[in-house]
């Protein structure tokens, strides 16, 4: 499944009694980990129709690596407000651009089931421009083809309009869902384009799989793994620049 539309076809018990102490991992999963990128549900580098599902909070800690570069860490949440809208916060944790927050939301709709879907949003809202850059406002839409699914969409970013596209592919591998995915976006005002491929693995086994132990350390941390989502991916900028690498855990906590 993928993160955000499916949360809520993930195993996940809204009934955990351990929910406290979920939230206490969660958040310093948040805190204190070196993980990857945040802002909009969607594929690598592109958002999409899936959303977080009403009443789930999705903490999220992640890194960025190139080549002899310096490593950008982020941390961030995103929330289900309400029914198919979806709010969130990310920050960088490090650099010297750090600690301005940057806010995004997004609203997603069905126009023939499941099958079709569209979605209008916003991300990268800030005080400080200078630091974040401009707001990013995008319409997109998805169609699931059942073999697969097509991502297509457009931002009218200020100084930098771009189209976008990508394509996932969820499998099961070792009785987990595994999400292979990839997208492309315009970069520098549709000159130059961002291309990505990568991957999303819910560490939690499958309804009706072996989920381990139930009992002791080994049964705590197999329930804790059931809520993690593990994302990676690269990207690689027809300039030539550069392929940044990209690590990301995601926290899911139902209400």
């Amino acid at each position: 499944t993928k993160l955000g539309d499916s949360v809520k076809e993930m195993n996940i018990d809204k009934d955990v009694p351990l929910f406290w102490y979920q939230l206490f991992v969660g958040l310093g999963v948040l805190m204190f980990s070196h993980l990857a990128w945040g802002s909009p549900t969607g594929l690598n580098n592109i958002p999409t129709t899936d959303i977080v599902s009403k009443d789930v909070l999705v903490l999220q800690s992640w890194l960025n690596m190139a080549a002899n570069e310096h490593t950008q860490q982020f941390i961030g949440f995103k929330y289900g407000a309400l029914k198919d809208v979806e709010v969130g916060v990310d920050w960088k944790a490090n650099d010297r651009t750090h600690g301005h927050a940057m806010f995004q939301a997004k609203y997603a709709f069905d126009i023939r089931g499941d099958a079709w879907r569209g979605v209008i949003g916003v991300a990268g809202l800030s005080d400080n421009r200078e630091h974040n850059g401009d707001y990013f406002p995008y319409a997109a839409t998805s169609l699931n083809l059942e073999v697969f699914r097509l991502h297509f969409g457009f931002a009218p970013e200020p100084h930098n309009e771009r189209f976008f596209g990508g394509i996932d592919k969820t499998v099961t591998f070792l009785d987990r869902n595994l999400q292979l995915r990839a997208d492309a976006i315009h970069i520098n005002d549709k000159e130059d384009t961002l291309f990505s491929v990568g991957f999303l693995y819910e560490l939690g086994a499958k309804a009706g799989a072996d989920r381990g132990p139930k009992n002791g350390p080994a049964g705590l941390l197999s329930t804790l793994m059931q809520n993690m989502i593990l994302e990676s991916w690269v990207s690689m900028p027809s300039t030539g620049d550069k392929e940044t690498y990209t690590i990301k855990l995601n926290y899911v906590i139902p209400f």
